[in-house]
């Protein structure tokens, strides 16, 4: 039994090593859309964008890989490009939204900087994701597609 269940442990990761260096995971930005624009806010968690894209802003805790190793001191303006008001933390300063695409199938996601700009980046950038989490197949999906992967490769710029 020992020896079947650390046959599966190889094969599981030996199929994230293998995925996450497919072009299908270090291309997956190819996808990816920004905001357009301010975001204006529409009601509770949800933006919209110039271009009519609606986008959701994340709870912090859904979003600490996206975050500074450490404190980052508090600018004068913080995101000058979101109408409505987004609390400005020294240790969690960048907010993650997301966009569902139109036909379900993924999201595009953007981390918002303090400065307005948005992170696109390094390992800690927003990605295109293959599965919305939202639901508990979407959150499945986008564990196993997105999330899994990029702990074995989070190398985008290939």
């Amino acid at each position: 039994m020992k020896k079947k269940i650390l046959v599966l442990i190889v094969l599981f990761l030996g199929f994230y090593f293998i995925f996450a260096h497919l072009e299908v995971h270090t291309k997956r930005n190819q996808y990816n859309v920004l905001p357009k624009g301010n975001l204006k806010l529409i009601g509770g968690v949800l933006y919209e964008d110039e271009a009519k894209l609606r986008w959701e802003k994340l709870p912090q805790h859904m979003n600490k890989f996206h975050q500074t190793p450490s404190p980052v001191p508090p600018i004068p303006i913080p995101y000058p490009n979101v109408e409505g008001s987004l609390e400005y933390s020294e240790e969690s300063p960048n907010w993650k939204f997301l966009s569902k695409k139109v036909d379900g199938n993924g999201s595009y996601e953007a981390i918002l900087l303090p400065d307005g700009t948005y992170l696109t980046e390094g390992g800690k950038q927003g990605t295109y994701n293959y599965g919305h989490p939202s639901g508990f197949w979407g959150t499945i999906k986008h564990t196993l597609l997105d999330v899994i992967p990029h702990f074995f490769n989070d190398d985008y710029s290939y």
